[in-house]
């Protein structure tokens, strides 16, 4: 038979498989991607004797295939000859080492014949569809494709194999999420490593890889599955590893590069922002750096670019921006005929109203002058007005500054930044005389109105938003936890966003198993199910056993909201929601359900429902 050797010269590794047909080596070069073809001196000498490669039968077709490429002779040892080529191709030292991954060929069926590799679609060919993209997913593409494409065309040994199918199966019947499986051509990724290209992107991309791997590892349902991996994984690279040598640098990678790159959803590097100066500014000038290393690592060039930010937001607001409000306040309509200088001046505005509606006119008349750029000062005892959510850019507060001598607060007629609250009501009574009773009176009056007030607000509980969501989580679980028990020490030992989690998944079952109670006694089931919720963090997706099943999701929004919803596509839908801006590392919780109707019901119990329960 026929001798192929594979030298790839990014892992520095190669392969020798002997024994092969001639279409096995034909079907190789047809699916393999390679840069340069040597073919040894021995293929001139067919069977026949002949000095003319391929003349009679045998090697015509491996002729045929070769003949349209560009290929070089080579004599001499095989393996030696070979690398020593490689070697001087690439630049690569003549003493560098190259480890052989040869499998062995024993016990091993033989390779896919070329006529139905061709038949199959495993060889692309034209009109020919291919099998592997009826029988994977839609999602399914890129590396994870050429894998299987591979075990077809060249099965591996009878362990290797077993141990592929016993994995499949395992995967099918496991309940917990499972990895996102990060797949990187390794190849690729050595060579950016060596030549010092890789950028933090690639580092991530490893991180993700190292941390699913030791995902796996702290997963009594997925632990079997990556000891079982392990032996495929050797075939295919060549390298055998134990697992716990694996997981143990596996930790030491992950640990180190979460020293040094900035991984998504840190604050140490967000974009700056000052007013006055547009956000796209910022944007163009920070975000091809900002992000890729930790702070830690680059404090000298944060430092500098947070002060250069500082000192343009102060000159921007100091000398540029009053030219341009006056130059504004020429052009306002307001401006009187011969193009004067628009100046308002309002003292008490809106007093002369209901407190609650002339407090959003006069916001509404900030708002105004503020977009059309008059200058001009405003004086109110409408604190509302500071709640309001104003769209202004040019506004700013100031406040009557104050001083507290014996006891007694009083005003020093001079003017700062910021707001005031505080209009000192019973201290001027007092000094414009008005009887001590009443100003006493007016105190426990003001001081029981505020109280209740208090009260009220720390009861609050979210409303349901218009699209499936749920506000208010935060007061919510606060009120939650000041009723249960009189108890706060669940609290203690999770953040808010597991302690949010922990309540909707509680109230989910609740939920959701008194409705198939219900649905089990009228007899629409026939029989009870029990309801058993599934949380999947960010990086994760549910196992393979939810493909085709009905299920209810509660999605957890960044904006710290709930999406319910329902589907016989989980996988789909969650990858939807993920791929909009913000929500890729969106967490959910789902539970599986005996069939769409009984999914649609629970989902418009759910939105009904939780609401309510807070």
């Amino acid at each position: 038979g026929y001798c192929m050797i594979s030298v790839l010269e990014t892992m520095k590794t190669f392969s020798v498989e002997d024994g092969l047909t001639e279409e096995a080596i034909v079907a190789k070069l047809r699916t393999c991607c390679y840069h340069y073809l040597f073919l040894h001196t021995s293929l001139r000498h067919n069977s026949s004797g002949t000095s003319r490669w391929g003349e009679f039968g045998e090697g015509g077709l491996l002729w045929g295939e070769c003949n349209g490429k560009h290929f070089e002779w080579f004599d001499g040892t095989p393996v030696t000859e070979l690398l020593y080529k490689v070697r001087e191709l690439y630049g690569i030292d003549q003493e560098a080492t190259f480890r052989n991954v040869t499998v062995s060929s024993e016990k091993r069926p033989r390779p896919l014949y070329l006529g139905t590799a061709t038949q199959i679609g495993a060889i692309p060919t034209e009109g020919i569809p291919s099998l592997l993209k009826v029988l994977l997913p839609s999602n399914c593409f890129g590396l994870p494709v050429l894998y299987i494409r591979d075990l077809l065309l060249n099965p591996p040994p009878y362990a290797i194999a077993s141990a592929i199918q016993s994995t499949c199966k395992l995967m099918n019947n496991i309940t917990c999420p499972v990895p996102e499986f990060t797949c990187i051509s390794a190849a690729k990724l050595v060579k950016l490593l060596e030549s010092k290209e890789a950028n933090h992107i690639e580092f991530r991309r490893i991180k993700n890889v190292v941390d699913e791997i030791l995902h796996m590892y702290g997963s009594s349902e997925l632990f079997a599955i990556l000891q079982m991996l392990l032996d495929p994984t050797w075939v295919a690279t060549g390298l055998k590893i134990e697992c716990e040598t694996l997981v143990k640098e596996c930790g030491l990678i992950s640990c180190r590069i979460g020293e040094i790159i900035s991984l998504d959803g840190e604050k140490d590097h967000e974009i700056s922002s000052f007013p006055n100066i547009p956000e796209d500014f910022f944007e163009d000038m920070e975000s091809s750096w900002k992000g890729r290393v930790k702070r830690a690592h680059a404090e000298k060039a944060f430092a500098e670019v947070e002060r250069a930010a500082e000192a343009l937001s102060k000159a921007v607001t100091e000398d540029f921006l009053p030219i341009i409000l006056r130059v504004k306040a020429v052009m306002s309509p307001f401006g009187g005929p011969k193009g004067e200088i628009s100046y308002v001046l309002m003292d008490e505005i809106c007093r002369g109203t209901e407190m609650a509606k002339g407090t959003c006119i006069a916001g509404s008349i900030v708002e105004i002058l503020d977009h059309i750029g008059c200058l001009g000062i405003i004086s109110t005892h409408l604190h509302g007005i500071f709640d309001l959510p104003l769209t202004t850019k040019n506004t700013v507060y100031k406040a009557m500054g104050t001083e507290t001598a014996d006891g007694h607060t009083k005003p020093t007629w001079k003017l700062i930044d910021g707001i005031c609250r505080e209009s000192l009501a019973f201290e001027t009574a007092k000094k414009e005389g008005i009887p001590e009773a009443i100003i006493r009176r007016a105190e426990e009056l003001y001081h029981s109105i505020n109280g209740r007030a208090c009260s009220e607000n720390d009861m609050k509980i979210g409303n349901l938003s218009p699209d499936s969501g749920v506000d208010g989580f935060d007061e919510a679980n606060d009120s939650l936890r000041r009723t249960s028990n009189g108890s706060t020490h669940a609290s203690d030992t999770l953040n808010p966003s597991e302690i949010l989690q922990k309540e909707v998944e509680n109230a989910v079952i609740i939920v959701c198993q008194k409705k198939l109670i219900e649905l089990y006694k009228k007899k629409s089931l026939s029989e009870l199910a029990e309801v058993a919720c599934v949380m999947v963090g960010a990086k994760e997706q549910p196992p393979p056993s939810t493909i085709g099943a009905s299920s209810v999701y509660i999605l957890f929004r960044p904006d710290k909201k709930l999406y319910v919803g329902q589907t016989d596509d989980l996988v789909g839908r969650v990858r939807a929601h993920r791929s909009k801006e913000g929500m890729e590392n969106a967490t959910y919780l789902y539970i599986v359900v005996p069939g769409k109707s009984v999914a649609s019901e629970l989902e418009t119990l759910l939105i009904n429902q939780l609401p309510r329960r807070g």
